[in-house]
C-alpha cells in the first residue's frame, strides 16, 4: 500500500508501546540483517540505473512476500524532511537512509516492528525490533524474509567470508545485535567509564541512545555487536546475551545500594528524585535533554516504590515511561509547528513536552514529598 505517514504516525511502533516489559533495565532489543545482490554496484557507488535495476529485482518480491502485502511503502524523496526527522527520531530509518533520495526505499510492516531499507548503505537492509529479550526469535524474524528472497535472487556471498557488505572488513553473517539498556544507578554512581573499558576488552560495544544530546543524558545507551563474522553466529549471541545479563545484574546491586543509603537518611536520591518530579510537574517547556534525564530519574523512583501511581499499576506507569524515555519527548517539526516571537522564546516542542507528562504526573504520588513527611 502507499506510505500514508499521517496514518503510520497515528500509532507509535510496538517496540515503544511495550518497552521496559521485560524488566526494569532492559528496554528493548533490535537486529540488523544486510544483504547485497550479486553482479551489482553497492549503493554507495552505484549510478540511478543501477539503483533502479536493484529495485526491480527486490521491490516485488518483498512486496509480495507474506507479511508485507500490506506494508508501508514509499521512495524516499517522495518524504519530506520532517517526515524524515520523525522516522530518524523513531529509529526506524538510519541515518544513512534519512539522507537517501532517488532509487532508494523505505517499507514499514504494519505493526512497526520491522522496517526495510532498499540501497541503503547495503542493497538490502533489515531492521527489527522487540520488547522482549528473545533473541533466537528476533532472528528468525529478520532471516525469514532474505532466505524467502535466496530463492530468486543470487545474493553475494563467499566461502571462506560469508556475505559481502560495502565494507569488506564487516562480511561474514550480515548481522549486528543490539540491546537497549537503562542504567541510572551506575550513571549516578560515575560507573560508566568502567563499564566501558570493561565492555572494549569483551569486544562488545557500548553508545549512548542519545548520542547528540550527551554521553550520559537519559541514563539510556545501546549495547551492540560488531558485524558479526562467519559461523560465529551462536558463539557470538551466547557472548552477548551473558554480557548483557552481567549489565542487568550490576545495575541492580548498584540500584539495592543506593537504596540502602536512602533508607539511612542520605538526602542523594531524594534530592534528585524530588528535583526531577518538580520539574515535570511544574515547568512550562523543556529541552529534549532536561526531559530525557527527568523522566529516567522518575521511572527509577518508580522502582523503589517512592512515585507511586494512583488510577494505575506500577507495571504499566513504568512501561508508559520507558515508552516516553525511548521516544525521547520529539514532537513533529514542520511547517505546522507555529514560529517563536523571540529568539530565546520556548519552542512548540518544549511545551508540548510538559504538557505531556504533566497529564501523567497528576496522577501520581511522590511519596519524598517534604510537605508529607
Amino acid at each position: 500500500m502507499a506510505f500514508n505517514f499521517e496514518t503510520l504516525q497515528k500509532t507509535s511502533p510496538i517496540w515503544f508501546r511495550k518497552a521496559g516489559t521485560e524488566g526494569d533495565v532492559v528496554l528493548g532489543i533490535m537486529g540488523r540483517l544486510v544483504r547485497n545482490l550479486r553482479g551489482h554496484a553497492f549503493p554507495g557507488w552505484s549510478t540511478a540505473e543501477g539503483r533502479r535495476a536493484v529495485i526491480n529485482k527486490l521491490l516485488p518480491a518483498i512486496l509480495n512476500s507474506p507479511g508485507y502485502k500490506t506494508a508501508y511503502h514509499a521512495e524516499m524523496n517522495r518524504l519530506s524532511y520532517a517526515h524524515r526527522r520523525a522516522l530518524l527520531e523513531r529509529r526506524q530509518i538510519s541515518p544513512c537512509m534519512a539522507a537517501r533520495r532517488d532509487g532508494c526505499h523505505l517499507i514499514v510492516s504494519r505493526k512497526q516492528d520491522t522496517v526495510i531499507m532498499l540501497n541503503e548503505e547495503e542493497h538490502l537492509a533489515i531492521h527489527a525490533f522487540s520488547a522482549e529479550a528473545d533473541f533466537p526469535a528476533l532472528l528468525s524474524r529478520m532471516q525469514h524474509l532474505p532466505e524467502a528472497l535466496s530463492r530468486t535472487c543470487d545474493f553475494a556471498y563467499d566461502p571462506r567470508h560469508g556475505y559481502l557488505t560495502s565494507l569488506p572488513g564487516e562480511a561474514g553473517e550480515g548481522v549486528q545485535l543490539y540491546c537497549v539498556l537503562h542504567l541510572p544507578a551506575l550513571t549516578l554512581s560515575n560507573m560508566m567509564p568502567q563499564v566501558n573499558r570493561s565492555i572494549d576488552k569483551l569486544q562488545l560495544n557500548i553508545s549512548p541512545f542519545y548520542p547528540h544530546l550527551g554521553e550520559e543524558c537519559g541514563n539510556i545507551y545501546v549495547l551492540y555487536t560488531a558485524p558479526i563474522i562467519r559461523g560465529a553466529m551462536e558463539e557470538i549471541h551466547i557472548h552477548f546475551t551473558d554480557i548483557m545479563q552481567t549489565l542487568v545484574n550490576r545495575e541492580n546491586q548498584v540500584r539495592s545500594r543506593l537504596l540502602e543509603l536512602h533508607e539511612t537518611g542520605d538526602l542523594f536520591l531524594t534530592n534528585r528524585l524530588n528535583r526531577c518530579y518538580g520539574l515535570l510537574r511544574y515547568a512550562r517547556a523543556l529541552t529534549q535533554a532536561e526531559w530525557v534525564d527527568a523522566i529516567s530519574l522518575l521511572r527509577l523512583g518508580v522502582c523503589y516504590g517512592l512515585v507511586k501511581p494512583t488510577e494505575s499499576t506500577e507495571e504499566e506507569l513504568l512501561a508508559q515511561l520507558a515508552c516516553q524515555l525511548i521516544h525521547g519527548g520529539e514532537y513533529p517539526h514542520g511547517e505546522d509547528i507555529p514560529p517563536r516571537n523571540h529568539p530565546r522564546a520556548a519552542t512548540a516542542p518544549e511545551i508540548a513536552r510538559c504538557a505531556n507528562i504533566c497529564e501523567l504526573l497528576r496522577r501520581t504520588e511522590l511519596l519524598t514529598d517534604p510537605r508529607k513527611i
